[in-house]
């Protein structure tokens, strides 16, 4: 009886949990659409997830940090967190092809991912100027980067 009630628990848990982020999953993604400028795509979509960092640090933390099952690879993640589009877009507006632009958001997704994790787990905390300043920083070196493969 008492394996009975302990793999009970372990499964509602394991239950309780998927449910949390996938409610998570689902506020991030509204917030992100709220927060982004339509004619700067790309570079506020990576501003508005240091924005969550900030003020949502525990949401972020949950974001970032679940366990993500079926993942061997950056591309693997990439497929899975990257919207689809989002490369075709990227190509479109830097006039690169969708190789180099998939490298550069994959690169920024990387990048964004480990500065907001940072941003999300200092005290007294790290300013968004400083934070927003190193980001775009990264940036302008993985575009340069990117057109320079280009050619």
């Amino acid at each position: 009886m008492t394996n009975l009630i302990a793999l009970l628990t372990i499964k509602l848990y394991k239950a309780f949990i998927q449910n949390v982020i996938e409610q998570v999953n689902r506020f991030i993604q509204k917030y992100v659409v709220s927060h982004i400028n339509k004619d700067d795509l790309f570079r506020s979509t990576g501003k508005s997830y240091i924005q969550l960092a900030q003020e949502e640090p525990h949401l972020f933390r949950i974001f970032i940090l679940h366990q993500r099952e079926g993942i061997s690879s950056l591309n693997d993640l990439y497929q899975s967190e990257a919207n689809p589009h989002t490369a075709e877009i990227i190509a479109k507006e830097l006039n690169i092809s969708v190789e180099r632009a998939k490298q550069l958001h994959l690169n920024m997704l990387i990048y964004t991912i480990g500065i907001g994790t940072i941003f999300s787990v200092t005290t007294p905390g790290i300013s968004t100027d400083e934070i927003y300043t190193q980001q775009e920083v990264a940036y302008e070196a993985f575009l340069k980067q990117a057109l320079e493969n280009e050619k």
